[in-house]
């Protein structure tokens, strides 16, 4: 048996070896048998060792030629060659070929070849390979070590494969090839271009299974890696089947941003009949930008256009404007019943950084009142309130001031009011200590009390408007009494201008154990109302603007003086895995007053003192090893507080707040229960002054009935989340790329919204229950919900998730949601179902994973009120 030894020999090709003017002529394919492993061991290496004297001249008439040089060898091949076999390498001068027997590896520079047989002719720097018959197989027909060859990022397979180092062409007969996660099958490939192939008979597809579940199929086939594949004619199979024909085919071979037609997503739902949407294109403008053009169109009337243009620079700034306007009818154009509706709705973002200290964030949408109800959004019909706002943000390194510019909007979609404040503009002069000129900071010990003293101010100024809606009903008087009686909507305007100033001086001695804080602060505000309000003349009940103005001024000082202290009590119980329990009480004394001394004093002077206690409870466990530190549990933490006002006349006790907050079994990342809540409890006896109604009055409980007091309210929330452990074996879904990373690089969203499930999870569930009740007579209530999430994997490639939520008291089931996903392999498929309630619907999808064809799905849905 032949020893088997690895041969590896490094040319340096362009002082040995010249190209001949005959490209175009074959090579030598039946090379004769090997020569016996012995002679050949060391054919082409110096040594004292070689036992052919034939290959020792070869070997140094290789040397000689290569020393000597040759005048053609420009044309040659221009960098290192390495190749190695593990049973022979054979070279013949004569003809400059050299072949390589069993486990062949060639490596030049990105390209890479393994096989059984690989030839090479130096002059024409001509490779070809092939495999050998496997001599297991009965048949004949089987062969083993075929030709594998990587080129960059592409791979190839195929029975026999010819290259030319110099043209970069080739050509593979019954040939596999992988090129950016795609699969292409063809009786022969042929490489005419370093970026483009040609494919006979070939099938192109996403799934890396032997027998795809999908591909396409077409006689010829053009393929540009990183651009596109280009087909005449295609058909696309599935499961062998073939499914529809096309006369040609373009399909992206490249990730990220491209431009290209958007498929629609097609269903039928019952008001609007059945429909085509998102239907449009994508434009890849440059890598700074990109738009996109889409629509909606109705069968039973009704269409939408929608328009979203984004712009990027990275580190400096990023944004968007979008749009969309939607015209739906109900009923034929001679209906007396027939409907029309228009809405719109457009967004505006824009986020800057000039420099490390200024900023610009803007968030601008507009939208009709109806723009909720006519939408087939879930979400947009949910959100029946639009915020925007935009901010410029300035600081000054090394100093507490900064300063702010904003501009804020507010619509109510249901009920039509708008809020505008434009501008308003923010300065700020944080704590700073004016008495510490020349001292460096963290020089801060030691001081004299003086220099302890801090200041800050504020300034804020304002222009608001709000439009405000109001109805009327009007009178219309004939001659013989009334008319008609109809409603007339109008609107009341207000406008307000503000300017609010807040300076104050504070310091924070400690004595011993307890830390004094007094404060001194004055705040001035001076505010300009314009409003212009609707109102009905009684005489004819039409309808008169009346305007008003008013002009206010206060001014409030205060000042103040509180107390705190941290105490701490540890217990080393050592029983029961506890090391030690130690508890924490924070309790804070503070006194307050304050006096209107600019403007009229309709208030009279303020004096408070406010008591709080806080207290955290924590618990160290016993390490479980020598050396290791043991765990912190936080075990509870419980606040309570309660107010005096010297200045009523009467009930001058607050009611006591409570809070408190919990985990129980969370403990190193594990899914336990949280408890949080609040309570509130009034110290003053409850009198019915009439039937239903009730009052406190100025007697105290302790006194009135031996108690010291009333629960007015109490809320309570419990919460627990948990899940199976994640398969590390997990690999991420064919495509590779996320379902968000795809939505930003294509540019548009796909019809279903929802985040591709996560099938390395095999369980998870979270559960929420709060319960609140109000207990003062005359108003009693109480309310109780059950929410919850559970996802689980029935099996491998099975997940099912339910959301939902159940009022306990009402009895009645909150937004159920029953989303099922089914892993493909190399498809997904989302069933998305609402069953109940206002906006109830079906969402049904099938999709190829792949981004580069994520387009390609089979969608259906259906909503009574074409809400998704």
């Amino acid at each position: 048996m032949k020893e088997k030894r690895l041969r590896t020999c490094t040319l340096i090709v362009l002082s040995l070896l010249s190209i001949s003017s005959a490209a175009g002529q074959g090579i030598k394919r039946n090379h004769k048998a090997p020569a016996p492993a012995d002679t050949l061991r060391h054919a082409g290496l110096r040594s004292d060792t070689l036992r052919s004297d034939t290959l020792k001249s070869a070997a140094l008439r290789l040397d000689t030629a290569g020393a000597a040089g040759d005048s053609s060898r420009a044309k040659g091949i221009d960098t290192l060659v390495t190749y190695s076999s593990t049973d022979s390498i054979v070279y013949e001068f004569a003809t400059r070929t050299m072949s390589l027997y069993v486990k062949g590896q060639i490596k030049y520079r990105d390209l890479q070849l393994t096989a059984d047989r690989i030839d090479i002719d130096w002059s024409r720097s001509v490779m070809t390979a092939q495999g050998i018959p496997d001599t297991s197989d009965s048949t004949g027909k089987k062969y083993k070590g075929t030709p594998d060859m990587k080129d960059g990022n592409e791979l190839y397979h195929g029975h026999e494969l010819s290259y030319n180092f110099q043209t970069k062409k080739g050509r593979i007969d019954v040939a596999n090839t992988t090129i950016d996660q795609g699969y292409y099958h063809g009786d022969e490939i042929k490489k005419v271009e370093k970026d483009v192939l040609f494919v006979e008979d070939g099938r192109y597809t996403t799934c890396d299974l032997p027998e795809p579940h999908y591909f396409f199929f077409s006689p010829k086939m053009k393929v540009i890696p990183h651009d596109n594949v280009v087909a005449e004619p295609v058909y696309l199979y599935i499961a062998d089947v073939p499914v529809f024909a096309l006369p040609f085919g373009v399909f992206p071979n490249q990730h990220g941003r491209r431009s290209g037609l958007i498929a629609p997503a097609y269903g039928e739902d019952a008001q609007r009949g059945r429909f085509l949407r998102h239907l449009g294109y994508y434009w890849a403008i440059s890598d700074y930008m990109d738009i996109n053009f889409r629509s909606d169109l109705y069968t039973k009337g009704g269409w939408g256009a929608y328009s979203t243009y984004r712009y990027a620079l990275r580190y400096d700034f990023t944004g968007s404007f979008s749009g969309e306007y939607k015209r739906f009818h109900t009923g034929e154009s001679s209906d007396p019943l027939r409907t029309e509706e228009e809405s719109y709705t457009v967004n505006i973002a824009h986020n800057q950084e000039f420099d490390p200290t200024t900023h610009l964030n803007a968030n601008f949408s507009f939208a009709s009142n109806n723009a909720y109800r006519n939408t087939i959004d879930l979400n947009q019909a949910l959100n029946q309130f639009i915020t925007s706002n935009a901010t410029l943000s300035k600081s000054w390194e090394g100093t507490p001031n900064s300063i702010s510019l904003g501009i804020t909007r507010s619509q109510d979609l249901l009920h039509g009011r708008l809020d505008e404040t434009l501008p308003s503009i923010l300065f700020n002069h944080s704590q700073s200590y004016p008495f510490r000129w020349g001292k460096p900071n963290g020089d801060e010990l030691n001081l004299p009390w003086y220099q302890d003293i801090g200041f800050s101010y504020s300034a804020d100024a304002a222009n608001s408007r709000s439009k405000v809606p109001r109805t009327f009903d009007t009178i219309k008087i004939a001659a013989a009494g009334i008319d008609s009686v109809h409603s007339v909507d109008d609107f009341e305007i207000d406008r307000t201008q503000t300017l609010s100033q807040r300076a104050s001086l504070s310091i924070a001695p400690k004595l011993g154990y307890i830390t004094i804080s007094p404060s001194l602060s004055y705040q001035d505000s001076r505010s300009v109302t314009d409003n212009d309000v609707p109102v009905r003349v009684s005489a004819d009940s039409s309808l008169q603007t009346v305007n008003s103005r008013q002009w206010q001024r206060a001014g409030v000082l205060s000042s103040g003086i509180s107390a705190s202290t941290r105490l701490y009590a540890i217990g080393q119980p050592g029983i029961l895995g506890i090391a030690a329990i130690r508890h924490t009480m924070t309790p804070s004394l503070s006194f307050t007053y304050q006096k209107q001394i600019v403007g009229e004093d309709l208030a009279g002077r303020q004096m408070f003192m406010n008591l709080s206690i806080g207290n955290i409870f924590e618990m160290k466990t016993i390490p479980s090893e020598e050396g290791k530190e043991g765990s912190k549990i936080q075990l509870l933490n419980l606040g309570a507080g309660i107010s005096y006002n010297f200045s009523a006349d009467s009930l001058r006790f607050s009611p006591i707040s409570l809070s408190y907050r919990t985990g129980i079994g969370g403990a190193g990342g594990g899914g336990g229960l949280d408890i949080g809540g609040s309570a509130a409890f009034d110290l003053y006896k409850l009198v019915e002054t009439k039937p239903g109604e009730f009052t406190r009055v100025n007697k105290f409980l302790i006194n009135e009935e031996g108690r010291l007091a009333r629960l007015t309210s109490f809320q309570i929330a419990l919460s627990t989340s948990l899940s199976g452990q994640r398969k590390t074996s997990a690999q991420a879904p064919a495509g590779g790329d996320s379902l968000a990373h795809r939505r930003m690089g294509a540019g548009y969203a796909n019809l279903n919204q929802e985040e591709e499930p996560d099938f390395s999870i095999p369980w998870n569930l979270s559960l929420t229950l709060d319960y609140s009740e109000n207990k003062v007579p005359g108003s009693q209530s109480r309310a109780s919900n059950v929410r919850g999430h559970l996802d689980f994997n029935l099996t491998e490639s099975w997940k099912i998730s339910v959301n939902g939520a159940y009022d306990v008291f009402n009895r009645d089931i909150l937004a159920p949601e029953i989303q099922i996903s089914r892993d493909l392999h190399c498809w997904l498929m989302n069933f998305e179902w609402v069953p109940t309630g206002t906006y109830r619907h079906y969402l049904f999808e099938i999709r190829v994973k792949a981004p580069q064809l994520h387009d390609i799905k089979i969608t259906k849905s259906g909503s009574d009120r074409g809400i998704y």
